[in-house]
């Protein structure tokens, strides 16, 4: 089926061969969304490509430039990505989507609640804890979530995820974090001999730790 063409407002230039100008006198260009978007989010989707175009069209020089030429070679077909990069991202979102489905999450005003005594914040202490390194979070459906087994019994984080945080060091994608606590490990076995999940074992403090120093950096596992 094909896809429905939506339009937005470009943000500067008198009307030109690709289009009428628009109520502000920007140029008006037709844009092909997928089938699946959701109508909700095309404003969003809208407003994110305006302000990038506004920052490429207003650059004197250097990377931006670069980056800019690399992005119009892509959209005029000029430039194809690699099939090795599609295929890592079409791995990539399967293995986020089954990682998030698997998993049992909190929000951060899930975990407020959850508290002996409350923050009046909301996003507390949920916000506090991430920046101290004691947990992480993941990004999901335009909201933040946090896996339950970070908590022990009164939904305070247990001192091992710090840990293995703390071995990870700088991470850019917390996806990251999750696929490594969601699937098996082999530095992990259980009494068969058979790989076990982070998530799984996280009593078995040495163990954990001594994965996480030995991780390698992949989504799939």
């Amino acid at each position: 089926m094909p896809t429905e063409a939506k339009h937005f407002q470009m943000p500067a230039g008198p009307a030109g061969p690709a289009g009428p100008a628009g109520p502000a006198g920007g140029l008006r260009v037709p844009v092909n969304m997928p089938d699946d978007t959701d109508p909700a989010a095309v404003s969003s989707v809208v407003e994110a490509i305006e302000k990038a175009l506004v920052v490429l069209m207003h650059a004197g020089q250097g990377q931006v430039i670069v980056r800019a030429d690399h992005l119009a070679e892509i959209a005029t077909g000029l430039l194809e990505p690699s099939t090795e990069l599609l295929e890592d991202r079409v791995h990539r979102m399967r293995t986020l989507r089954q990682v998030f489905a698997e998993g049992d999450w909190l929000t951060a005003e899930q975990l407020n609640v959850l508290q002996a005594a409350a923050p009046k914040s909301k996003s507390q202490p949920a916000s506090d804890w991430k920046r101290r390194g004691r947990i992480y979070g993941v990004s999901h459906g335009g909201r933040e979530y946090f896996a339950r087994y970070q908590f022990d019994a009164m939904y305070e984080p247990l001192p091992v995820i710090r840990e293995v945080l703390k071995a990870f060091g700088e991470v850019a994608d917390p996806w990251v974090l999750a696929a490594w606590f969601h699937y098996p490990n082999a530095w992990i076995v259980g009494a068969d001999g058979t790989p076990v999940a982070p998530k799984e074992a996280l009593d078995r403090h040495d163990a954990v730790l001594h994965a996480a120093q030995r991780r390698r950096t992949s989504y799939v596992a």
